[in-house]
């Protein structure tokens, strides 16, 4: 059975340690430098478009049931928006 000694596992974890700080660094440094204003204004925007897209879907499935339940003879008011 081998055995590692202490003196191999501090390397080790002093080299991931250093590895994981120099990430670090340039992590926080990219995020630091970041046009939060424009990320927000995307963002919104980002988010005003899914939400159309996702209303434009339920609209329609609920359409496509009104129309659905028309055909199969039931006689019921139009959806309506509140």
């Amino acid at each position: 059975m081998h055995r590692l000694m202490p003196d191999k596992i501090a390397s080790a974890v002093g080299y991931c340690a250093s590895g994981g700080l120099i990430c670090w660094g340039g992590v926080a440094r990219w995020v630091h430098d970041l046009d939060w204003n424009l990320i927000a204004v995307v963002g919104g925007f980002v988010i005003g478009l899914l939400t159309f897209f996702v209303n434009f879907y339920f609209k329609r499935r609920q359409t496509k049931a009104y129309e659905q339940a028309l055909a199969r003879g039931y006689v019921t008011p139009p959806p309506q928006d509140n």
